[in-house]
């Protein structure tokens, strides 16, 4: 028995070694630790509007623009590590935002909103640059639907909602210390259907921000603030994935938006196969077997309330595409349902993270979306992948 038990810790240990080791992110642990940190600060502001929410009674707010300024605290990967060389040297940091909609007494409320971003040049000239920026957080601050409070806000069911922004920037050096920054963007606030009612709102509009860079601009031996450290990097050789996720979340319906403390459970399991072509993606194809509780409501009155499981249940096949950041991914699927059932249509998507915890075991957080682009579920879960050889 003790020979068994130590065989097993034996084998755990040696996974977890060659997890740091496989991949190159996890080679790369240690290479930078001697090297400083440069921060940055950025003031930002934007200047949006709402789209159609199909809520009448928030017409009057999407006849307005909407207002927010953000304070983003961030670092720039300047080579430090070397996986920041394969992203281009991007920036990442913590930011808080608030908006203000118009008028500023209204039935949604000014909400705030904490977050994370990564930010990645994908053209770059000697003075200026053109990057995609992604956040992803927390907003606060709603004034959610209520039966008696706020019985026409029907767009939004809670006080606490997710928050994803996207935006195109074009950047401009003034000085070693200073850059200036404008462009589009866009940002997404839902709850992923954890509380009804659930239409989320989405805001266009554009941006403009100013950067200033912290740190000394030489150190003996270390480079200035804004030269940036090469690496050379092995060629890539493909290598094939295979990977199981079982996710759970909980949803409710606009039937019970007035009670709500009513849940159903939502869960998925899906089976994925993915060829990596390189350090930083992945792509692929899967089979999902979902469930969604709140399927129920939809079969009640045809089957005198005993619906069959089995319409509780479907399948699915998706594609997928995956960017890797260090130990992050970020996941887009686009999918077709097998079997229809309710109101679930034929095509899904799925829009998600992915965090490695070691080389075979992984977490995923994401948001399952169908028909026009209607928040389905949130999915937590947890992952096992096995990886071949490489080519």
């Amino acid at each position: 028995m003790r020979g068994i038990v130590f065989g097993i810790l034996l084998f755990l240990q040696v996974s977890v070694a060659a997890a740091q080791n496989w991949f190159f992110n996890a080679a790369d642990r240690h290479s930078g630790d001697s090297l400083p940190r440069y921060s940055f600060v950025q003031l930002r502001y934007q200047l949006s509007k709402l789209t159609d929410t199909k809520t009448p009674g928030l017409r009057y707010i999407e006849e307005n623009p909407i207002q927010s300024v953000d304070l983003r605290y961030g670092f720039f990967g300047y080579g430090r590590k070397k996986w920041q060389q394969l992203h281009h040297y991007p920036m990442y940091g913590v930011g808080i935002s608030k908006f203000w909609f118009c008028p500023v007494k209204n039935i949604v409320g000014n909400p705030f909103t904490t977050y994370l971003f990564f930010n990645e040049p994908f053209l770059q000239t000697k003075r200026s640059s053109l990057h995609y920026d992604f956040s992803i957080g927390l907003s606060y601050n709603w004034k959610a639907y209520n039966t008696y409070a706020n019985p026409e806000q029907k767009a939004i069911g809670s006080s606490i909602n997710v928050m994803i922004g996207f935006s195109l920037q074009y950047e401009l050096r003034i000085t070693d210390r200073f850059d200036l920054i404008a462009g589009p963007s866009i940002n997404h606030f839902s709850n992923g259907r954890t509380r009804s009612p659930n239409r989320g709102l989405n805001l266009y509009g554009l941006q403009a921000s100013a950067r200033y860079k912290i740190g000394p601009r030489k150190r003996k031996g270390l480079p200035r603030i804004f030269e940036q450290i090469t690496y050379t990097i092995d060629p890539y050789k493909p290598m094939y994935e295979f990977y199981v996720v079982g996710s759970g979340g909980i949803v409710t319906t606009f039937r019970d938006m007035d009670h709500p403390g009513i849940y159903f459970w939502a869960a998925s399991m899906s089976l994925d196969a993915a060829r990596h072509y390189g350090y930083t993606g992945k792509y692929g194809i899967g089979f999902d077997w979902f469930y969604d509780g709140s399927l129920k409501e939809q079969f009640e009155e045809r089957y005198k309330g005993d619906v069959p499981a089995r319409l509780l249940f479907w399948p699915g096949v998706h594609i997928s595409h995956e960017y890797l950041v260090h130990r992050w991914t970020f996941i887009t699927q686009a999918g077709i349902n097998l079997k229809k059932t309710g109101d679930k249509g034929i095509w899904y998507g799925r829009i998600a993270l992915r965090y490695d915890v070691s080389k075979s075991i992984f977490l995923r957080a994401g948001l399952r979306i169908y028909d026009s682009f209607i928040s389905d579920f949130i999915e937590c879960g947890i992952g096992y992948s096995i990886y071949t050889h490489r080519e």
